[in-house]
């Protein structure tokens, strides 16, 4: 037997191997030990750390609704008070609620940088009134385009005012608004609305005729025609056509625009395609802008809370037509009613 590399002596087994592998074993067990106790630890500070997180977070949640809640008792504390004034002896007790959504938003637009966007409208309910008496508050300014992308009074002025239905039937609706906005100088407004709406085979077919005047910018008319669908998968069409004329405008603006609303699963999530393209005559007929964006609107945090995201190209004429990314970011804060009734 020759000698070899683990038994030099070729003749008897080496005695020392056996407490070297011994100690081995000992330093593999400490180390798997102290890996098992920094993985229990790392476990125990991630448990620690995620915790709190969770804790903050349903802290947020709850002083949130609890405000939501304070103001939401407030407004209908409100709508009562008013609507008590109309209230018949007869009159059941039960009164639907009133409604108001605030929108805030930011616009992202190439060679503008950010700028903020924010628009809230307000509805009191007048059931007692028989349905023909609305009150509201808002920032909307009457007359503008449907497709208007900030359509908001000038100088964030708010309006105050008070809806009339002089007519409600099943097609035809005429109803009066009068109101006062309030910034610096209150400045006086009225609008007169007629709408006829009529459905074939599933579509429905809508005219809209505005009248509106302001006493510091003058008057102007909005023509609108609609032609919308519901399909079966709660998807839904819209085609818009309208016509404005006031004061104020190049000649006779106008405006054609498409889009589908598709829903998703989950808590009024949807995604919204739309195509538009905007023109005026005012002697020649000019093509002012044309706008592709795509509207992403889903739940976020409180089922009163609503995250849109829309990207946008559009190719506008005071840009020679130069293609102009952009992306709005909003939030929207609903009171009373729900997205999903409206």
């Amino acid at each position: 037997m020759f000698p070899s590399l683990e038994n030099p002596g070729g003749r008897f087994p080496i005695l020392g191997n056996a407490p070297r592998n011994m100690l081995r074993s000992r330093r593999m067990f400490c180390l798997r030990v102290i890996v098992l106790g920094g993985l229990l630890g790392l476990g125990a500070a991630r448990a620690d750390l995620i915790a709190p997180v969770k804790g903050a977070i349903t802290n947020t949640a709850q002083k949130l609704d609890t405000l939501h809640d304070d103001l939401n008792v407030r407004m209908q504390r409100v709508t009562r008070s008013l609507d008590s004034f109309f209230k018949r002896p007869d009159a059941p007790e039960a009164i639907s609620n009133s409604t108001a959504r605030v929108r805030l938003g930011i616009k992202l637009k190439d060679a503008d940088g950010a700028s903020l966007q924010s628009a809230f409208n307000g509805k009191v309910a007048m059931p007692y009134a028989e349905e023909r008496l609305h009150l509201f508050a808002d920032n909307i300014k009457r007359g503008a385009l449907p497709g208007a992308e900030d359509p908001t009074v000038r100088d964030d002025g708010v309006q105050v005012g008070a809806r009339w239905w002089l007519l409600n039937r099943l097609r035809s609706h005429i109803h009066l608004e009068g109101g006062i906005r309030f910034h610096g100088i209150p400045d006086p407004f009225t609008q007169l609305e007629f709408e006829y709406e009529r459905k074939l085979a599933g579509w429905v077919g809508r005219f809209t005729q505005d009248a509106f005047y302001y006493a510091k910018e003058g008057a102007g008319e909005l023509t609108q025609v609609d032609l919308e669908r519901e399909f079966r998968d709660k998807s839904f069409f819209r085609s818009t056509t309208a016509a404005q004329y006031t004061e104020e405008t190049h000649g006779v603006e106008f405006e054609q625009t498409v889009f589908y609303a598709y829903p998703l699963p989950g808590r009024h999530r949807k995604v919204i395609p739309s195509a538009s393209l905007f023109a005026h005559k005012c002697g020649p007929f000019l093509m002012d802008n044309y706008r592709v964006n795509v509207t992403y609107r889903t739940g976020f945090f409180r089922p009163w809370m609503v995250l849109e995201l829309t990207p946008q190209i559009e190719f506008p004429r005071e840009r020679d037509y130069t293609c102009t990314p952009s992306i709005v970011v909003a939030l929207e804060f609903w009171f009373g009613s729900l997205p999903e009734d409206k």
